[in-house]
């Protein structure tokens, strides 16, 4: 059993913050002022009943000196508690010990100055009762300092186990070692009581820093918890209470003469004694006092052998958890529920999957999942700040809660990913697809209208993974991993679209790590290649620059463009040895060509990751490289997407500058993909602006796509910017392009695909463009 295993518990009294042990010193003095009367009226009951038994003048001098240091301790009690003024801590706590280990000293020496005096059986059981009965109420009131209170239960019992292990009688050793089980079993209660306490204090302190709202109940439930003491009372085998202390009576809300007396098998709640003679040792659960109050408790029971084997009843200790249990039912609550949106978490989320797949209907009924997205919630986050954020997930999951209703069970299981599951819609696959495309949609119109947030109209969409939960299926992590996977799928092909799960999903997945795991060794490998592709005017078809593009020639599966792989160097976290593989190659060529004095470009441009800019050693390590090879700033142009400027502009935004300052010129890649576009132009210190492919790709066929590019370019040049066209692969393209403005350049496979180097240097270094 533990509590033979049980160690005298160490005294982390002292090691606690000066408030926490101020606040269980306090207890220390409460509990004492409230027990010592009642230990007073035991000692004058103990003398009266000892005068006939003991010589006078031991009993007298014993009298004396006890009721003369209960006196001084109720003193110390009453200064204690009444003084207003800053109390020392170390004095009060060591007066306070002192004292009661001498209390138990005087209380202890019964058993070895009086006992042998006494050969009254019943009397011996009553004095052994009131020795257990101090205990327990001492070592109750001391149990805020665990360590004392075990000292002190020691100090008395000890001289009674002596005096019982040195007698004849075989009871007497029962006794003895009843005395060492009580000893242990009291001590083993108090630490928990101790730990309570000392839990509840250190979460008190806590909450005070948190929310005042906690700091009220936290208050409530420390007050509750530091008049909690331990009830106990003896039944004989009928089950007739014959004595009780009064912490039962305070318990039951009863006083100590009502409950003497009182039969047990007439109590209208009997579940734990019922548990009792079920031939358990503790109850532990609801109970519902003589006056109909409600608690939750923890019984133990100890049944008492006399020495004839014949029963003298049970001691039961009851110790009251309701305080403990409601904390325990209230944190049990915070952590399934998300603070922000009130909705179920990913914990809650998870223990609803696992109760739905051991319901009855989940044998033949076709369940499904929807696992939500919000897309470009991140650069609203970043951009507009964090509180905008919440506001529109507060807002989404508004939206979704009159959606779902009493129907479905919705959660948010993190940051701006949503759950919601339509449980047993169907008993065939087919009506639980046809139920799937019909609430899909219902979400989707969730995101229809506009989202007013501080003022601002936000237009947010959701990339919406579904599976669809086959009958019987009882792997929920597969199932929530089925809904990822569809969900990214949904991500990757558009705003605002659906995906479900299939095994070709997995399969992809797969396909995409091996060929991450490649990719970890392409740099080691040689695979990696730079390609250029020429910049030129657009009027006459002059060479101006060049683009530096990357290639990945997989052994398997050939010539790979960055669209490819570049996402799996970032999930992968090589994107900065790779975007410094491409810098060093590229200015190593060009001090090549100027070796060679066939270098006819204005600039070699290479695309980087804004990412990296970040890196504290960015500047340093990027002119380094240039000055090894001799390549002046304005013979490179870094290159940086609009989409990842935007989601880390703030970070980025001051190593732009210092590369600006020294003579490194960039350019906005893909310009009119991101998030705000036009927004943004005033705040980029860049020289180029290059119009994404997608615009110039339906320019012909759509005329707001025309009307966007002539107004970007437009504004572009209005803002001070060189304009870039990516794309262009017919003659119309460029005518149409030409006419909105002469001095633009321009790239493309009309003119010309991305070439090797010695392709390209062939091409256009040794003749003249």
């Amino acid at each position: 059993m533990k509590i033979f295993n049980m160690k005298i518990p160490k005294n982390n009294f002292k090691k606690l913050d000066s408030i926490i042990k101020h606040k269980l010193l306090t207890e220390l003095y409460t509990n004492t002022k409230k027990s010592l009367p009642t230990l007073l009226i035991v000692v004058v009951a103990l003398f009266v009943l000892l005068l006939d038994y003991v010589p006078r003048y031991m009993l007298y001098v014993w009298f004396v000196l006890l009721v003369g240091i209960l006196v001084s301790r109720s003193y110390d009690v009453k200064l204690y508690l009444t003084s207003e003024n800053e109390k020392d801590y170390e004095k009060w706590h060591n007066r306070f010990i002192y004292k009661s280990y001498i209390t138990a000293l005087l209380l202890g020496s019964i058993s070895l100055l009086f006992l042998p005096y006494v050969h009254n059986e019943s009397l011996h059981i009553l004095l052994l009762l009131a020795i257990i009965g101090v205990g327990g109420g001492a070592t109750t009131s001391i149990s805020p300092d665990i360590q004392t209170a075990s000292r002190y239960l020691f100090i008395l019992l000890f001289p009674l186990f002596v005096f019982f292990i040195t007698q004849d009688e075989f009871i007497h050793h029962i006794l003895a070692f009843s005395t060492l089980f009580y000893y242990l079993l009291i001590i083993n209660l108090a630490k928990n009581i101790s730990d309570s306490l000392i839990k509840t204090y250190k979460q008190e302190e806590r909450y005070k820093k948190t929310q005042k709202e906690l700091y009220l109940k936290q208050d409530e439930l420390n007050l509750l918890f530091r008049n909690t003491p331990i009830g106990m009372f003896h039944i004989d085998n009928k089950g007739i209470i014959t004595d009780c202390n009064s912490a039962l009576a305070t318990l039951l809300d009863r006083s100590t003469e009502e409950l003497i007396g009182l039969d047990i098998n007439k109590l209208k709640d009997k579940r734990p004694i019922d548990a009792m003679r079920s031939g358990v040792d503790r109850y532990v659960g609801p109970y519902i006092t003589l006056k109909g109050k409600e608690l939750w408790v923890e019984t133990r029971f100890s049944h008492i052998v006399g020495r004839d084997g014949q029963s003298l009843g049970t001691v039961i200790l009851v110790d009251d958890k309701t305080t403990e249990k409601r904390a325990l039912d209230r944190l049990n609550k915070m952590a399934r529920y998300d603070a922000l949106t009130s909705l179920s978490n990913r914990r809650s989320f998870t223990e609803y999957m696992d109760r739905l797949i051991t319901e009855d209907e989940h044998n033949d009924h076709y369940s499904i999942l929807f696992y939500l997205d919000l897309n470009q919630f991140k650069n609203i986050n970043d951009s507009m700040g964090h509180g905008v954020g919440d506001q529109l997930l507060i807002e989404v999951a508004s939206r979704l809660k009159n959606l779902t209703k009493d129907i479905a069970k919705l959660s948010r299981l993190g940051g701006d990913e949503f759950a919601i599951v339509l449980p047993f819609v169907a008993t065939n696959r087919d009506d639980a697809k046809n139920s799937a495309d019909i609430f899909s949609e219902k979400i989707k119109n969730r995101f229809s209208s506009v989202f007013l947030i501080e003022d601002m109209h936000l237009y947010i969409k959701s990339s919406i993974g579904i599976v669809i939960i086959e009958p019987k299926a009882n792997n929920i992590e597969e199932i929530i991993r089925h809904a990822d996977i569809s969900m990214y799928s949904a991500k990757r092909k558009n705003n605002n679209t659906v995906a479900y799960y299939d095994t070709s999903l997995d399969t992809k997945r797969k396909e995409l790590f091996a060929l991450q795991h490649d990719l970890c060794h392409a740099i080691e490998n040689d695979q990696l290649k730079i390609y250029y592709q020429p910049i030129v005017n657009i009027n006459n078809d002059h060479l101006h620059a060049a683009e530096a593009l990357l290639r990945w020639r997989h052994p398997a599966q050939g010539v790979m463009s960055p669209e490819e792989f570049l996402p799996l160097a970032i999930e992968s976290g090589i994107i900065d040895d790779i975007g410094w593989l491409v810098i060093e190659l590229v200015c190593k060529k060009i001090a090549e060509w100027k070796e060679n004095d066939r270098y006819k470009l204005n600039y070699i441009s290479v695309n980087i990751d804004a990412t990296q800019l970040q890196r504290g050693h960015f500047i340093e390590k990027f002119f380094t490289i240039l000055s090894r090879y001799g390549v002046t700033s304005s013979e490179i142009k870094l290159e940086l997407t609009e989409s990842s400027l935007i989601d880390n502009f703030e970070q980025t935004i001051e190593t732009i500058e210092i590369l600006r300052d020294r003579g490194i010129r960039c350019a906005i890649d893909d310009f009119g993909t991101g998030y705000s576009s036009l927004s943004y132009l005033k705040k980029f210190s860049f020289s180029v602006l290059k119009i994404d492919r997608e615009f110039i790709k339906d320019m012909l066929d759509s005329k707001e796509n025309l009307f966007l590019v002539e107004s970007i370019i437009s504004i572009g040049k209005n803002l001070g910017y060189r304009i870039v066209v990516e794309g262009i692969e017919t003659e119309e393209q460029k005518n149409i392009i030409k006419s909105i403005d002469d001095s633009v350049k321009y790239q493309g496979y009309l003119f010309s695909p991305p070439l090797d180097a010695d392709e390209f240097y062939n091409r256009f270094c040794t003749t003249n463009f």
